[in-house]
């Protein structure tokens, strides 16, 4: 039975709400309207008229597309983006919203300077030129793509945004070859994510300059790092790039020399950490990176909770937008300056969290100085040094190493000694130390329990921390840091990527959480009673030969 365009539209919509929600109501009027090949305004205006079984089934083949999770704008083949409807096919990012958001965010920090020249590099179908020239008429936009298919519906909407704007087809790595190729003053590139370094280039001459321009450059260097070289290598002297990379490629060992060469050479301006799942199909975190001459400074912006949740991906409102570039110009929770010193003793890190923390405040806080007696870094023993110091007997005299502590405990198997040289006594523990591991994460903490006429020589990484028992219990202070709180204020003060470390003067400075004498027993009896209990099952596990 023929049904009413009315009818056809609330079908679609009841199909559509478990998966769609909210946006069920949109889906179902586009698809009709597909179906139909008319307007949505007319399929609207018919909606007591009758369709055609014909319209009915392509309806329904279109719902059902949509319920395999197949994206609308590939069923319609198109998709509006800043006022024009655009072509879509399966191979080309969705112009959504959350695109146009993440755009409007690198339109705005790009703004304010002038701009003849716009780039925009591994230009896709168009969307990133095409939202730039709509806002800037006035410059020339020029978009390079290598993928013909993309890079020829890129054309098409070219000629529909005018003479000043071009797009060409082609190895983006072969701009830097050809000597025609002028400097941009503005430039932006979602460029493609984790391609192989053998694959950038072929046939060009740019990787082998490259190599000799850049030490580090091996065959596992992230393709990021690839693309912003190429970047950099077509900026202007006064001009600004934008470039979308993975997370990963900001704190990666393998990428240390790149990131090197980058920060001493002054080129990277800001460091903007964006929320996951902001482009479509893809949970990759993305951090986005600008670059320019002459900065002494990196800017560090963690924007990973500035944003608003959609259904299937979260997005930037606008308000996400202004709170990001306010924090381009004022120190917040979530935006700092970070000198090339701090990037040094971090091994030129960029990832964020190495910089921009929220370390933990307490109403009864103080700080860890007030309540200890002496902070000593463990014995600097060398191994040839340790060597003739072990016994194979047993003696009174044990040695500790990081790895002997394990979930908080300390091994009650340590190596003996056979005896302790008098300028490694103060290095000795004493009954109710705490243990702090000096290098390393996460932090090994650990209680010392030390008998009468019993030595421990503790190993150079770790912290030997004589408490104030009046003030602070020891097993209370082992399980503040073993929180997530404790956990925090440890990351807090850590330096160094490789090899992570905590300074003694940072340490003391830790804010702790201090209740009272009484307080502190009750958590620390329960605490103590946890670890009893790890202990006996460490005890009893059988020998594994």
């Amino acid at each position: 039975m023929v049904k009413k365009y009315g009818d056809l539209y609330l079908q679609a919509r009841r199909a559509l709400l478990p998966s769609e929600g909210e946006n069920a109501s949109m889906a179902a009027r586009e698809l009709l309207a597909f179906a139909s090949g008319k307007s949505v305004t007319a399929v609207l205006a018919d909606s007591n008229l009758y369709a055609s079984e014909q319209i009915e089934e392509k309806l329904s083949s279109y719902v059902n597309r949509m319920l395999a999770h197949e994206p609308l704008p590939y069923i319609l083949g198109q998709w509006d983006f800043y006022g024009i409807s655009l072509e879509v096919t399966p191979d080309v990012l969705i112009p959504r919203d959350d695109t146009m958001a993440v755009t409007d965010l690198a339109l705005d920090v790009l703004r304010g300077r002038e701009a003849p020249r716009v780039l925009d590099l591994c230009c896709g179908s168009g969307s990133g030129f095409v939202s730039f020239a709509m806002n800037q008429p006035e410059a020339h936009y020029f978009g390079y793509e290598i993928n013909e298919e993309r890079g020829g519906i890129a054309r098409i909407r070219a000629e529909l945004l005018g003479s000043n704007v071009q797009v060409r087809l082609g190895d983006v790595f072969r701009l830097a070859d050809d000597k025609n190729t002028p400097r941009f003053d503005k430039m932006f590139s979602n460029y493609p994510f984790g391609m192989r370094l053998r694959y950038l280039g072929e046939g060009s001459d740019y990787m082998e300059r490259l190599a000799e321009q850049y030490p580090g450059l091996s065959k596992a260097t992230s393709s990021d790092w690839i693309f912003n070289a190429l970047l950099c290598d077509l900026l202007a002297e006064s001009g600004k790039a934008i470039g979308i990379m993975t997370n990963g490629s900001t704190w990666n060992s393998i990428d240390t020399p790149m990131r090197r060469y980058f920060v001493e050479r002054k080129m990277i301006e800001c460091v903007i950490s964006l929320p996951v799942k902001m482009f479509p199909y893809t949970n990759i975190g993305t951090t986005l990176i600008v670059f320019s001459h002459g900065n002494d400074t990196i800017r560090m912006i963690n924007a990973t909770e500035i944003y608003h949740k959609g259904r299937r991906q979260n997005m930037f409102l606008q308000d996400d937008i202004a709170t990001i570039l306010t924090a381009l110009h004022t120190d917040s929770e979530y935006s700092k300056d970070v000198t090339l010193d701090e990037l040094r003793a971090n091994e030129y890190n960029l990832s964020l969290e190495r910089y921009i923390q929220k370390v933990p405040t307490f109403q009864n806080g103080v700080s860890f100085e007030s309540i200890i007696k002496s902070i000593t870094r463990g014995a600097p023993c060398t191994a040839s040094q340790l060597d003739k110091m072990v016994s194979n007997e047993v003696t009174n005299m044990q040695y500790l190493m990081l790895a002997n502590i394990q979930n908080g405990i300390i091994d009650n198997k340590l190596p003996y000694l056979s005896s302790i040289e008098p300028k490694y006594e103060k290095y000795c523990l004493k009954n109710n130390d705490l243990i702090l591991s000096k290098n390393g994460y996460p932090y090994k903490v650990a209680v010392a329990s030390v008998k009468d006429g019993q030595r421990i020589l503790a190993n150079g990484n770790l912290y030997i921390i004589e408490l104030d028992e009046s003030r602070a219990n020891p097993y209370y202070i082992k399980a503040f840091f073993d929180s997530e709180q404790g956990i925090a204020a440890l990351k807090s003060i850590t330096v160094g990527a490789t090899i992570p470390n905590i300074g003694v003067d940072k340490l003391k400075n830790v804010m702790i959480p201090l209740p009272s004498m009484e307080e502190q027993s009750r958590v620390a009896q329960k605490y103590q009673a946890t670890l009893d209990e790890l202990s006996l099952i460490h005890i009893s596990e059988p020998t594994r030969h």
